[in-house]
Order: structure tokens, then sequence, then C-alpha cells
């Protein structure tokens, strides 16, 4: 495994439209955990900056999650499940906004698994904190291709029942 160049920065131009890989992500997140989908494609700055978010490309989503210990329980597993399939789910990027005082972060760039994770150290190097969802980017391969994403996805082990 060799760490993947991150493909998303600077955003120049927006997508059209929502992507059948990245709603099929969610779905599969939903079914799963029963998260729920607090956003994919949108057009829209990234906060507090003058450049497009990721979102505008129909590759990123957030997915929720309850504010509950069972609901921080299922997001930690699918954090964990994430990371060790980060290659083969096409990640890019994912953030844990209730990890710590300042979330973490995992891009592809820096390695696979949690060799690719940042703990953040104050606010100003974090994406946010204290958010009970989980933010994910997937490769443009797996974000247009639904069916591909789905045959990864059920390929993988899956993880415990919690």
């Amino acid at each position: 495994m060799s760490n993947r160049p991150y493909p998303y920065w600077p955003v120049k131009e927006p997508g059209k439209g929502k992507l059948a890989g990245t709603e099929k992500f969610v779905e599969l997140c939903r079914k799963r955990w029963g998260f729920t989908n607090l956003g994919t494609w949108v057009v829209r700055n990234m906060r507090g900056k003058k450049t497009l978010s990721v979102h505008s490309l129909g590759v990123a989503g957030d997915i929720g999650y309850p504010a509950t210990r069972d609901g921080r329980a299922k997001a930690r597993q699918a954090w964990d499940w994430f990371l060790e399939h980060s290659e083969a789910l096409g990640l890019c990027e994912l953030h844990d906004y209730s990890f710590g005082e300042f979330g973490r972060g995992y891009r592809c760039s820096r390695g696979e698994g949690s060799k690719g994770v940042k703990v953040y150290q104050n606010a100003a190097e974090s994406a946010g904190s204290g958010g009970a969802w989980l933010h994910f980017e997937l490769s443009m391969e797996m974000a247009t291709d639904a069916k591909k994403l789905e045959e990864v996805w059920r390929s993988l082990p899956k993880p415990p029942k919690l």
C-alpha cells in the first residue's frame, strides 16, 4: 500500500449534481449503522474560506449519528472499518468531529488506514469539533460508480454487530 495523492485541492469547478456512488455509500451506512444523510452534493464554499467545498463535486458526504453512547460507538466502529478498508473503498478523506477536543482526520496522501490519520491539536488545524457526524470523501472512481462501490463494500468483512 502506498500513499495516494489527495485529488481535490483546490476545487476549481463544481460538479453537476449528486453522484451515484456517493449516494450509495450513504445508503449503505444508513442500512449498516442507522446513520442519517446530513448532506452530499451542494455547491458552496468551505466554511470560513473562499474556495469551493469538496461537497461541490458530489464526492463528499456527512453521515450523522445520535449524540448518545450507542451512536458514538457506531461512529467509532464505522471510522475503524472505513480506515481498515480505506484503499478498497476509495476513501480520500474522513473526519471525526467528536474525537478529543479538536477532532481527527484521515487523508489518503498521508498513508492508508491509521497511518493517514492526524489528531488535531488546535482549532486552527481542525476541520471542526463536537459534531455528531462523520465527513467522508470518495475517489471519483467510487463516487461515480454505485455498482462498483456496493460490490467492494459487500466483499469486505462486516464489523461485528453492536
